[in-house]
């Protein structure tokens, strides 16, 4: 049986960027993922120890916010980080609310490591693409998270709608 070749759309499709979008993710985040299980480290671990790496002794609060997840959950990971010769809090002895949170020898040693693992699943996402493919999917994701975030600020000072996260730097 004879195939009919595939009608060339007329222009771009109406709905699909975030499908498209949703699809690479999933399929990044199970290369990374897969990469870190080697190590033994989690994703929520690899991004709390990410943001000590770029500045140690922040305190929990303060990380949670960065890596863009509720205290709660931060702190269980914090806990497990801990638990695992990672990192230690301590009170901050200006605002003994405040736990800080600092890398020990452990946690600076799987550095290297952890960030091999990003830069390799990175190799792997952009094969077959060239330096400059590469600068403008960057720029083209980059518009495309402008245009919402624009419309998610907008509606936030008109009092409705939420923000929008912000994109993480390339190499993750």
């Amino acid at each position: 049986m004879t195939r009919k070749p595939a009608a060339v759309p007329a222009g771009p499709p109406d709905i699909g960027i975030g499908k498209l979008l949703r699809r690479a993710h999933g399929a990044f985040s199970r290369e990374f993922r897969n990469r870190l299980a080697e190590h033994g480290v989690t994703f929520g671990e690899f991004i709390h120890l990410e943001k000590l790496w770029e500045e140690d002794g922040l305190n929990q609060t303060e990380i949670s916010r960065r890596v863009e997840i509720t205290t709660a959950s931060s702190t269980q990971i914090i806990e497990t980080l801990e638990q695992r010769g990672f990192i230690v809090r301590k009170r901050n002895p200006d605002d003994r609310r405040n736990l800080n949170v600092f890398l020990r020898p452990a946690g600076r040693r799987i550095e290297v490591e952890l960030l091999e693992c990003a830069r390799s699943t990175n190799r792997a996402a952009r094969a077959g693409l060239s330096g400059a493919d590469t600068i403008v999917l960057f720029d083209l994701i980059e518009r495309i998270i402008a245009n919402l975030e624009s419309r998610a600020d907008a509606a936030k000072k008109s009092g409705g709608g939420r923000s929008a996260r912000g994109l993480r730097k390339p190499g993750r």
